[in-house]
């Protein structure tokens, strides 16, 4: 289920928050045509990137948490004896 809203939440809100900072930026500089773009595209890719390095981290602790939080008293693995 987290996939599924993670996935929507950042098709509607990420996408559309890291185009208008990035469009802020360049308006902010006051570029525009190609310098825009070499202004504007690695902040957009840099905000995309730090969103999914995060989510990608929560849904780690959240699996990480569902799979090894009620086993945490073990002591052994249960591997090849």
């Amino acid at each position: 289920m987290f996939r599924a809203i993670v996935a929507l939440l950042f098709i509607v809100l990420i996408l559309p928050s890291a185009a208008l900072v990035a469009s802020l930026i360049m308006n902010a500089l006051g570029v525009s045509g190609v310098l825009g773009f070499i202004v504007g595209f690695p902040v957009f890719v840099a905000i995309l990137t730090a969103s999914v390095v995060i989510l990608a981290a929560i849904n780690d602790h959240i699996n990480n948490t569902e799979r090894y939080g009620k086993n945490h008293n073990r002591t052994h693995t249960n591997g090849v004896h």
